[in-house]
């Protein structure tokens, strides 16, 4: 069965994807409903230059509105926190210690030392994810804890 909506609905519905999906699944059908009203406003129809502008004005409205609605779910807070809060942690830990607890002994061919380096580095990486996963989940589940309240 072939849609009967505009291509520009179309692809306006398909954008709709990018809101969070609690949003979307509230306020779809009616953004939709809107869109399509909008196009077909009699200034719009037969002038190509007020539909690009149109077009133009309803992308950047999108833009904003994601930007928001995402911000409203506390998702982003949770990323951002999520990796600095390690990264900043191996950052200080990395000023704190002596350098003289990873210098390579003068014996060391120079091989080993640079997979010695890896190794640390591969360790150091591996302590960041896992500290980054510990941290989105105490923020999850005092997000979560917080909107039941």
């Amino acid at each position: 069965m072939r849609s009967t909506a505009s291509l520009d609905t179309r692809i306006y519905q398909a954008a709709l994807y990018l809101y969070p999906p609690s949003f979307r699944r509230e306020f779809s059908p009616e953004m939709v409903r809107d869109f399509d009203e909008a196009r077909h406003d009699p200034d719009l129809v037969g002038r190509a230059r007020g539909l690009w502008k149109f077009r133009v004005h309803m992308m950047a409205d999108l833009a904003r509105a994601v930007v928001l609605q995402w911000l409203r779910t506390g998702w982003p807070v949770i990323a951002v926190v999520s990796v600095i809060c390690p990264v900043a942690a191996v950052s200080a830990l990395a000023n704190v210690w002596p350098r003289e607890l990873f210098a390579v002994p003068d014996g060391i061919a120079r091989h080993d030392a640079d997979l010695l380096a890896l190794e640390l580095l591969v360790t150091i990486l591996l302590l960041v994810i896992a500290a980054t996963i510990m941290v989105t989940l105490v923020l999850m589940r005092s997000l979560a804890g917080r909107r039941r309240l």
